[in-house]
């Protein structure tokens, strides 16, 4: 793969990396970090991978590996999250505001599921596969997870 198709495809992904950075950090600077990380990590292993076809899926492997490190770094340093949602320039709807809020209250394992599925577009065998989980788990996760989502919708109402 030469560089220029690395890097089409990686600009490609840019939305769904940041997705799912979002979803698991709830901060842009750390998002922007994780995805440099993630894109870096891959350009550097790129001779390891073995079916150009998979690199959508082992990128975002990469990026939810680099996200968790950058987790692992906060609890270390008891670092909290920035809690804001922003804007980016866009008129979002207040019921948009209070799924993204809903989303970002729910404990990691669900948020990265519901994230990858709803807002991704990743089928569960894809999911399952990127973050190494039985498809049962990653199913019954976004189940939960939207469950979850659902009672904090309907209490804020």
């Amino acid at each position: 793969m030469t560089e220029a198709d690395f890097d089409a495809r990686v600009r490609a992904m840019e939305g769904r990396m940041y997705r799912v950075c979002r979803a698991m950090l709830k901060n842009d600077a750390d998002c922007g970090d994780a995805m440099q990380n993630a894109v870096f990590s891959a350009w550097r292993r790129l001779p390891a991978l073995r079916d150009e076809e998979k690199l959508e899926a082992w990128l975002m492997r990469m990026v939810v590996n680099a996200c968790r490190d950058i987790l692992r770094q906060r609890k270390r340093r008891r670092e909290a999250p920035l809690d804001t949602v922003e804007n980016h320039g866009r008129e979002d709807t207040h019921r948009d505001m209070d799924l993204q809020t809903a989303l970002e209250a729910l404990p990691e394992k669900y948020r990265l599921c519901v994230a990858l599925h709803h807002l991704d577009g990743y089928t569960v065998p894809e999911i399952a596969r990127m973050l190494r989980l039985p498809q049962t788990t990653v199913k019954a996760r976004i189940r939960i997870g939207i469950e979850k989502m659902r009672k904090m919708l309907e209490v804020e109402a």
